[in-house]
């Protein structure tokens, strides 16, 4: 990589998050902020995540949906109060936003999302609860006002309550996420809140099938494996420089991109990913991008991914939520709650058509410069990658992923 040929220019599918409480303890946040607010706090708790993921799977391949972790959340948070509630708004970086606006910042900002013409975006959410028990009136009018959440009481007791979230998980997701929750329930289950995010999108500049051929790429242990490498040569939006090549790829529409991240030979994605933040990300690495004509060589990839976040979370700091007798979801309702498990499922298709991405999480509770030509880059992804998908217009990350084998 020419790094100093960089140093002369600086320019220019499902997912679902459930979440289940127990009894012990348990949700309320009146937080605030402007939809730009939001994002940059999202953004934030978005790289954090992944990293600390990144840390608990090293050489793994990773697929999350940040945004849905940070809306399921949010719902929560609107039942928590106390310790519980600040430390819930120290690791989602919403903790100096203006009281009294983030749930309507949360409400513009998922309209903003889902009034894309040119694109599949998709957003739901959902509360059961225990028959019998009582939740909070405040809780419940925040929830369906401001995350228009469906709202139904369940026996846990029985396995038709799984087939009923399982089914809704199906739905919002078009049959990408299921099996979400299994029957029995965790002892004492009393309320699964419930995000959905479904986003299929085809590329503003498809690759060709034809121009698709195998090619090695290089996995981190040093073996190599066959994988579908598709082939395009364009003026992409560019840079390379700090130990990697970046690219931009555009959605239908121009608002939605995904962001390659291709590090140099002797990092890795999780290196790669250990020096960004909001303020990196949105001050250093996105500025940079500009015009560069080039080729571009990218698996055709499928991933299926699980993972449990409790642990990730804690390390994160949102520790008391998860103490039975020392959570405080008393806005959420009368009897004490505590979270007993957050999970995730997630799937993402990327080929030459576009993307389509899917996930479920269940808690148990440019302007261009004018350069002199430069010669062109050439950027073949046939080692291990690091992605982003986000919203150009409001700065929000929808969906992260750190690939280390491809699957077709």
């Amino acid at each position: 990589m020419n790094v100093a040929r960089f140093s002369r220019f600086n320019r220019y599918r499902t997912w679902a998050g459930l979440l289940m409480l127990s009894t012990g303890f348990a949700v309320r946040a009146d937080s605030a902020a402007e939809p730009a607010m939001l994002a940059a706090a999202n953004t934030g708790f978005a790289f954090n995540l992944l990293k600390q993921i990144a840390r608990e799977q090293p050489d793994q391949n990773v697929f999350i949906s940040p945004f849905s972790v940070s809306t399921v959340l949010q719902m929560v948070g609107n039942g928590a109060a106390g310790e519980t509630k600040v430390e819930m708004q120290k690791v989602l970086k919403t903790a100096g936003l203006p009281a009294g606006s983030l749930n309507e910042a949360f409400r513009n900002l998922n309209q903003s999302l889902t009034s894309l013409p040119d694109v599949t975006l998709n957003l739901a959410n959902g509360i059961w609860y225990q028959r019998g028990i009582r939740l909070k009136p405040a809780f419940v009018a925040e929830n369906k006002k401001y995350f228009l959440a469906e709202l139904a009481g369940v026996d846990f007791n029985h396995p038709k309550s799984a087939d009923i979230i399982n089914n809704w998980a199906d739905k919002t997701t078009r049959g990408k996420i299921q099996n979400v929750v299994q029957f029995p329930f965790p002892p004492l289950t009393k309320v699964v809140l419930a995000n959905a995010i479904y986003f299929k999108g085809k590329w503003d500049r498809p690759f060709d099938k034809h121009a698709t051929k195998p090619h090695a790429f290089h996995l981190a242990d040093g073996a190599e494996t066959q994988v579908p490498m598709m082939w395009q040569h364009e003026h992409f939006s560019y840079q390379e420089g700090g130990g990697f090549q970046a690219v931009r790829l555009s959605y239908a529409g121009g608002r939605l991109q995904m962001y390659l991240f291709l590090p140099a030979t002797n990092s890795s994605p999780t290196k790669l990913l250990a020096g960004l933040d909001n303020d990196t990300w949105r001050g250093k690495i996105l500025p940079r991008f500009a015009d560069w004509e080039g080729t571009l060589e990218l698996p055709r990839f499928k991933l299926n991914y699980g993972i449990e976040l409790n642990d990730p979370l804690k390390a994160l700091g949102m520790r008391q939520a998860f103490l039975p007798g020392t959570a405080d979801f008393s806005a959420m309702a009368g009897e004490p709650l505590y979270i007993s498990a957050v999970k995730q499922k997630s799937f993402v298709d990327v080929n030459e058509e576009g993307t389509e991405a899917a996930a479920v999480s269940t808690v148990g509770v440019g302007a261009m410069a004018i350069l002199e030509p430069i010669k062109p880059f050439e950027m073949i992804v046939d080692r291990p990658f690091f992605f982003v998908i986000e919203d150009s217009l409001t700065q929000s990350v929808l969906f992260m992923g750190l690939v280390y084998s491809p699957a077709p």
